[in-house]
């Protein structure tokens, strides 16, 4: 009884010189980060933009009051650099900025041209950043406008484009990680979404919200090695990318036939890339692609509870994504002339002897590969009827 008495003296004792954590910052201290917009200023200077929560106004706008005030707002400011923009922006807020909720950067068509090698510190230096952020290229227009824009069914609406992302199968919170991976690599060069400006939503009811403007995905943006902006995919490219780097998730494709057209949704889509070298000794690829697919449309007359029409149909679907996939890699090579879906990676896996003789001039001896695609498709679910509904019996083909 002693001994226990004496333990707990200590115990209580050493409590005494147990510091605290005196320097945490409560919640309603701190202003809420939910996107940044990076833009090119005048001069070489850069004009940093934030979209903030308003906690005090998020309850209101999500009861659904006509007269709700917005949940949030936006606020920038221009510096020498990312830390002197951010410094003169803070000097604007009554609360300390905390970016460990961002969950996307949009980056002006300019500055992105310009470059990101000497600004991409800023983002990632801070500790409380989120590393599983969206980041895209506002095409045709600045960061900024796109922040100013609302969103009619997302609050705040910078998240609409992250959401979106997602919602096509593209790279989602990933996509920051995935471009400082590529930054980081001699296999191949960084892309990362692009969003645009659109007049509205809804171009034909005029919805009041809807026909507002808003941002829409646009495809991806590709960077040479010193980050420079080099172009844009538009959103079919840039989701033959996506599979043939394996990370896309979700696709649906229409091929038409006869006067009719079948449409698939594609999952479980995965990508397999063999280097070869060639008789004549020049290098290339074999790209093969995997995916399961549901009929989620048929307006044909095939029944589609025949096996030889299903054959039939898995076939037209392949022949039109390899033909697809391959003018979209074909445009890179010629028109851009550097590898953005990995097959440097791959050699420097597979072959690393031959990739210390590459690795100096890659970009060149991408765009003079041999490069070949194999799809292959398996129709899981026909739906809820094997030919259409809107044929005749003696118009189907059994």
């Amino acid at each position: 009884m002693r001994h226990r008495n004496s333990l707990c003296w200590l115990l209580c004792f050493s409590l005494l010189f147990i510091t605290g954590c005196w320097d945490r910052k409560e919640l309603n201290e701190r202003a809420i980060w939910i996107a940044t917009g990076w833009d090119a200023d005048e001069k070489d200077k850069v004009e940093i933009s934030g979209q903030i929560v308003i906690p005090s106004n998020l309850q209101s706008q999500n009861g659904g009051s006509g007269g709700a005030e917005k949940g949030y707002f936006t606020i920038s400011a221009s510096g020498k650099g990312f830390e002197d923009a951010l410094q003169n922006l803070q000097h604007k807020l009554s609360r300390e900025a905390f970016f460990g909720h961002r969950r996307v950067v949009f980056l002006g068509e300019e500055i992105a041209k310009r470059g990101l090698k000497k600004e991409l510190d800023g983002i990632t230096r801070a500790p409380d950043v989120n590393f599983r952020t969206d980041v895209v290229v506002v095409k045709g227009a600045t960061a900024k406008e796109a922040l100013l824009l609302s969103y009619p069914i997302e609050k705040p609406p910078a998240s609409a484009t992250y959401k979106e992302n997602k919602q096509i199968g593209g790279r989602g919170d990933k996509a920051y990680l995935s471009f400082l991976t590529a930054a980081n690599s001699k296999g191949f060069r960084p892309t990362m979404p692009a969003i645009k400006i659109v007049k509205s939503l809804d171009n034909e009811n005029k919805d009041k919200d809807f026909s507002k403007p808003a941002v829409s995905m646009a495809g991806g943006a590709i960077f040479d090695k010193n980050l420079k902006l080099l172009g844009f995919l538009n959103l079919k490219e840039n989701k033959d990318m996506l599979w043939v780097m394996g990370l896309l998730k979700k696709r649906t494709f229409t091929v038409p036939i006869d006067k009719g057209y079948s449409s698939l949704d594609l999952k479980k889509m995965k990508s397999k890339i063999k280097p070869i070298i060639r008789r004549n000794k020049k290098l290339g690829f074999v790209v093969s692609l995997t995916a399961e697919g549901t009929v989620f449309g048929n307006n044909t007359n095939l029944d589609l509870n025949q096996p030889n029409n299903l054959s039939f149909l898995e076939k037209k679907f392949e022949q039109q994504i390899r033909e697809e996939i391959l003018k979209t890699i074909r445009k890179v090579q010629k028109q851009y002339g550097v590898d953005i879906f990995g097959f440097g990676e791959v050699i420097h896996r597979k072959k690393p002897i031959l990739w210390k003789a590459l690795k100096k001039d890659w970009d060149l001896e991408f765009a003079k590969a041999d490069i070949s695609l194999k799809v292959d498709l398996k129709i899981k679910r026909i739906g809820m009827t094997g030919p259409s509904l809107l044929f005749d019996e003696s118009e189907i083909k059994k």
